[in-house]
Formats: C-alpha cells, structure tokens, sequence
C-alpha cells in the first residue's frame, strides 16, 4: 500500500495523534481467615438380628417295613455375611464387627485381644488381606498361608 503526499503530509502533520497501549495487571492478595471449627468422629452401630437362613437338601430314603435314610444331599444353601448354614448357632443370630485398614502389627494385637476375652469359645474370625503387591510368588506365598488355616 503506497500513501499519497496529502497523506504523508497528514501523518507529519502536529495534529497527528499518538495513542499509548495500556495493561490492566490484576493483583490478587491471599490471607488466611478462621470462619469456623469442626470436629470430625467415628461412630460404629452394631445391631443384633434374628433372620431366617435356609438349606435345601434332596433326602433319598428306603421305604417299606424299616424305613431308613439312605443318603442326602444340599442342593442350595444360603450365607449370611459368608458365613454357611451349619457354622450358626441354632438361634441364627449373628453379630459381626469390622475392622478395616490394618497393618499386620494392629491386626495381630487385635487377635491378640480377642483371644483374651473370655466369652470368645464360639467366636469365629475371617480376616481379609488386602495388598497392593504385584509379587506373583508373594501373592501365591500368602494364599498357601492363607490354605493352612482354614
């Protein structure tokens, strides 16, 4: 684009104006303010339930003059909280506790615990391992462990 001499002259010209660029910074201060406390607890609720829990099992019996039971087997069975129907108590009552996050020192003290309490004959423990191991051999170590006990 080429300018005219009118338009040069009009650039030279003292009436020409100069414009000047501004910025806007935005300045932002942080302080610290308490607007209020809370408290953070823990409640754990255990309820005694009584529920039904059923087996069903196929009974083949002989019949006649002495009539005799042959064989049974259990077809379906229900759990409650993987416990089986013959690892109740006759009155299905059940109370179950949990403890989560463990390290193996706070879980064998607990055992540890438990074992001292004198009303424990009937109780039965389950425990679950939860790792983030991704050792094939630790992992197939600790189920063998794990096989012994059951």
């Amino acid at each position: 684009m080429t300018l005219s001499n009118d338009q040069r002259s009009e650039i030279n010209s003292p009436e020409s104006y100069q414009i000047s660029l501004l910025e806007e910074k935005l300045q932002v201060a942080r302080r610290k303010q308490k607007v209020g406390e809370v408290v953070i607890r823990k409640q754990v609720e255990t309820r005694m339930i009584s529920i039904p829990i059923r087996r069903e099992k196929l009974i083949v019996e002989r019949i006649g003059e002495n009539p005799e039971q042959l064989t049974e087997v259990i077809v379906a069975e229900e759990t409650v909280n993987g416990f089986k129907y013959n690892e109740l108590d006759i009155n299905n009552s059940l109370s179950v506790n949990t403890s989560q996050f463990l390290s193996l020192a706070s879980a064998e003290k607990l055992l540890t615990d438990i074992k001292q309490l004198s009303s424990t004959a009937n109780t039965k423990i389950r425990v679950t391992i939860a790792t983030n191991c991704s050792d094939l051999e630790t992992l197939l170590e600790l189920k063998k462990i794990c096989d012994r006990y059951q």
